[in-house]
């Protein structure tokens, strides 16, 4: 009887495990914006896209939209000895991809049950799904990898994705949707990445005992494969829809908001509190709630919208993947088809094409109409360059025998151009200003404008961030200013001014505020940043501790920044800024005036001095000292410093009214580095860089 009950209570236990749904996402997202910039811009670039796309009412309906088929891999990955059952039958898989299409095409029957207020909105999102037949290699696959482990449990560190670490390695992402199933501890049923992480852990890591449509070794109540289903569609850029609590944090305006998840099946109405306080209250029946698989029936056209902008070119994050040939059996061909990196860039900047043709191919005909070169024949194309901002079509042809193949990849290069200096922003007018853009990369709180507080009083106007929201916490938010050209306008003198305001929040339950203000560049048009500034709470307030509400500064709590110096940048023609807030559930904070003001006369160098002044440095690079030979057309005022990239001046002299002259530097004494050296004749000036070797 004792083991009778013993037995009882480790069923009841497992039954228990999975009382209520549980989906790492968040959690994942969340950490990766805090840790990796990168991916809190991609995220903003991408959120920021699909809403426009959304806006524009651009999408449209199945019927009207090509196929779209993505391919599938599914690593099964499992340990024999504490999990046989972990190693999950075909027959298993076959259902779950079955399900998946059954349910993004609005073929599942109990659409019957979605209450009449809201049959409108069910959307058919039309997206098919297949067991790969065609590996990365152009081989011959099953779709299935099957991989014994040692390891018993897997978490939320993606280790799984990893052959080195137990796991196994993703499948390309930009060609196959990747699941890996396996044991997951933390009583999870699976998580997945959102749009705009790395390749290497592009997917959904699932369950094993809720990868499935009631076939095998599933477990109710998740035991009709909708747990993929609701993954899957955070792979596809949709958010819980209690994202933002009562505030509609989803992005979907046709999900009606709630406060907090919903668990186990209801009755409709369900009634929220705090919102959706009326009927027909919470759309528990959505994919992307927590309800259990049985009560899950649908998403919404709004959710379809931004689902479907994954696949409009030109920024379409997975529109790649629509050129996959992991649906199409091998032989036959060959079949066009490459990638390109980066396919964002600035004016000027080259990007660089590869080749992934299938089916060994003979001959190549690349087109690049806008691109130097703009067209090549052969396998492999040299970089190209684009110097127009604009968007730009690439397509390659391929040839064997009479076999003819064609990839045309419409407005697959995006060109961004740049503005020149002086940039001065007051936030007076729309926000964000023309030409500025904003990072939220967790699609809660971010930067606004303030109509109540300005700089010193001398507006009304300013940026603001609130860090007092608690969807903020823990989270990075950013405000980016245009891409800048440095080519010209700029030397060591050259700085990065602005006002900032705030004060410290301080709390008897958890003590000081944690808030931090920085400022980040970017030279290679936001592929990477680096911090040039940052400052935390202590040594950011300019105003007495504030815990009484929102902080607004009167005219005297504010404080100016004029360290950050910009002759490290200069010659640059692509520099961009970012202020970044980190939210540590303090005050507000508070940014205006900033200002880069040219220190040269714009788009002005040695071709635009001539004839007046012919100006020559040499050597350089310089060991021991340099000669600055000048002859102008007529005698002027002259005077030549030199500047470190600190912006300290090294070296001056004025050379009183000339003609022409030729005046030697002893560089002796100078560590080994990059001068800037600056000749002033008259109201005119030039600079050059010399380098000290």
């Amino acid at each position: 009887m004792k083991k009778l009950s013993v037995l009882m209570f480790a069923i009841l236990s497992l039954l228990n495990v999975q009382a209520q749904r549980t989906c790492g996402t968040d959690e994942i997202h969340n950490q990766k914006m805090q840790d990796d910039p990168q991916y809190a811009a991609k995220r903003l670039e991408i959120d920021r896209y699909t809403q426009e796309y959304v806006n524009s009412g651009a999408q449209r309906s199945s019927s009207q939209r090509s196929v779209i088929t993505i391919p599938v891999v599914v690593h099964v990955i499992y340990n024999n000895s504490s999990n046989p059952a972990g190693n999950i039958s075909d027959a298993q898989i076959y259902s779950q991809i079955a399900r998946l299409n059954t349910d993004y095409n609005k073929m599942n029957a109990d659409t019957a049950n979605i209450p009449a207020v809201w049959k409108s909105l069910a959307a058919n999102v039309g997206i098919y799904w297949c067991l790969a037949v065609r590996d990365p290699n152009g081989l011959p696959t099953t779709g299935i990898i099957r991989k014994s482990t040692t390891v018993t449990s897997w978490s939320t560190n993606d280790a799984v994705k990893y052959s080195a670490q137990g796991g196994d390695d993703a499948w390309p992402a930009d060609s196959y949707l990747n699941f890996w199933v396996c044991d997951l501890g933390q009583s999870l049923l699976g998580y997945s990445q959102f749009p705009g992480g790395a390749a290497a852990t592009d997917g959904c890591v699932i369950l094993n005992s809720a990868f499935g449509d009631a076939v095998g070794s599933v477990t109710t109540p998740y035991n009709l494969g909708r747990t993929v289903t609701h993954e899957v569609g955070h792979w596809l850029n949709l958010y819980h829809p209690f994202q933002g609590g009562c505030n509609g944090g989803d992005s979907c305006a046709d999900t009606p908001p709630t406060a907090a998840a919903t668990y186990n099946c209801n009755t409709f109405p369900l009634l929220g509190t705090g919102c959706s306080t009326t009927s027909p209250g919470i759309m528990f029946m959505d994919y992307m709630d927590y309800s259990d698989d049985a009560c899950l029936y649908m998403f919404t056209n709004n959710q379809n919208s931004r689902i479907q902008a994954n696949f409009v070119s030109p920024h379409g994050y997975r529109t790649g993947i629509l050129n996959s040939l992991g649906c199409v059996p091998p032989g036959g061909g060959p079949y066009a088809l490459f990638s390109a990196v980066p396919t964002t860039i600035c004016a000027g900047q080259s990007v660089t094409f590869t080749n992934t043709s299938l089916d060994t191919p003979r001959f190549y005909y690349w087109s690049f109409p806008g691109g130097v070169p703009d067209t090549f024949v052969g396998m492999t194309p040299p970089p190209v360059t684009y110097n127009t901002p604009g968007s730009y079509t690439v397509s390659l042809t391929v040839v064997r025998d009479t076999f003819t193949n064609t990839k045309t990849m419409t407005n697959y290069i995006t060109v961004v151009g740049s503005q020149h200096l002086p940039l001065t922003e007051g936030f007076q007018a729309s926000f964000p200003p023309t030409g500025w853009s904003i990072g939220n990369p967790d699609n809660a709180t971010a930067w606004t404008q303030s109509t109540t507080a300005g700089g010193y009083a001398t507006s009304s106007s300013s940026a603001v961030f609130l860090n007092s929201t608690r969807t903020g916490v823990g989270q990075r938010d950013y405000l980016y200013t245009p891409i800048l050209n440095f080519s010209n306008g700029v030397d060591a003198s050259t700085k990065l001014k602005f006002d900032y305001a705030y004060a410290r929040r301080i709390s008897t339950r958890t003590g000081s505020s944690k808030d931090t203000f920085s400022v980040i560049v970017s030279t290679d048009c936001g592929a990477t940043w680096t911090t040039i500034w940052s400052k935390p709470d202590t040594f950011l307030a300019t105003a007495p501790n504030f815990s009484a509400g929102i902080f607004a500064p009167t005219g005297t709590q504010w404080a100016t920044d004029s360290t950050i110096t910009l002759g490290a940048y200069a010659g640059q023609p692509s520099v961009q800024f970012g202020f970044v807030n980190y939210n540590g559930r303090g005050n507000a904070m508070y940014l205006d005036n900033v200002n880069i003001t040219n220190t040269l006369p714009l788009n002005y160098g040695i071709a635009d001095m001539e004839p007046m002044m012919h100006i020559s440095v040499v050597p350089n690079p310089a060991t021991d000292k340099c000669t600055i030979n000048l002859e102008m057309d007529r005698q002027q005022s002259t005077t030549i410093d030199m500047y470190d990239m600190i912006g300290q001046k090294v070296w001056s002299k004025d050379l009183g009214t000339i003609h022409a002259a030729s005046e030697t530097i002893s560089m002796d004494a100078l560590t080994a580095g990059v001068y800037i050296v600056k000749v002033k004749a008259g109201e005119r000036s030039y600079s050059q860089r010399i380098v000290k070797q």
